[in-house]
């Protein structure tokens, strides 16, 4: 693989990275499940308070006494919509039998299950994201790890290529200064070599001797006339 095809495709996985991390769904869903859980407690303390009211009612509780009468104004306004839409029976005494507070307590309940179903699959998907993300940034740094080794990878093998270089262009030079030198040196020698074949070749005069100037010149010998007379 390329250095280029490989700093795209990290190039490509940073953009997915900052894109998921940019991206505005995470902070959407971590506000849903904050309201979601809030909705729930706020429905399941209903439903709470309405059974609680149920029991209250049914077991004669005395209405004056304080916290009856703070559960009952807590009950009031949820209550609203299931004012009756069943009797409400006298049992015994002060006993009595609300229906309409038992369907409500049931319905809200129903209604947390539901919340509290919506608020699992906001966490569920929350994570999921988080999950997502976190892996696009792991294979971000990943890609861009490997494109900075290949790179580092490229330059250490440019600079051996480099030093290869250096050093084959420096062993040619060592090489032709060694040569040139005994080029040389074979030159010398063959001058030499002329030189003394020139001095050889050169012939040698006759060397006159030295005269003695205090000797006195004595003239040659007279030569004897022929035999048989003077010519005629």
């Amino acid at each position: 693989m390329s250095i280029a095809s490989t700093e795209a495709m990290a190039a490509a996985a940073e953009q997915r990275a900052e894109d998921a991390e940019r991206s505005p769904l995470p902070t959407l869903l971590r506000i849903g499940r904050v309201v979601v859980w809030i909705v729930w407690a706020v429905v399941l303390v209903t439903a709470i308070l309405l059974l609680l009211a149920f029991f209250l009612r049914l077991g004669g509780a005395n209405p004056e006494a304080g916290f009856v009468q703070w559960v009952e104004r807590s009950v009031e306004r949820a209550m609203g919509p299931f004012r009756g839409i069943f009797p409400t029976r006298e049992l015994t005494g002060d006993s009595v039998l609300d229906t309409s507070l038992l369907f409500a307590a049931i319905v809200y309940f129903v209604i947390a299950l539901l919340v509290d179903a919506l608020l699992r699959w906001l966490t569920a998907r929350l994570q999921r994201t988080e999950r997502e993300t976190a892996r696009l940034r792991a294979e971000a740094d990943q890609r861009a790890g490997q494109a900075a080794g290949e790179r580092q990878a490229h330059l250490l093998a440019a600079q051996r290529a480099a030093a290869q270089e250096a050093a084959r262009q420096q062993a040619a030079a060592q090489q032709y200064a060694v040569a040139q030198a005994a080029a040389e040196e074979a030159l010398a020698q063959q001058a030499a070599r002329d030189a003394i074949w020139n001095v050889q070749a050169v012939p040698s005069e006759p060397v006159a001797a030295p005269v003695d100037v205090d000797e006195p010149l004595v003239p040659p010998p007279p030569t004897d006339p022929p035999v048989g007379g003077p010519p005629a």
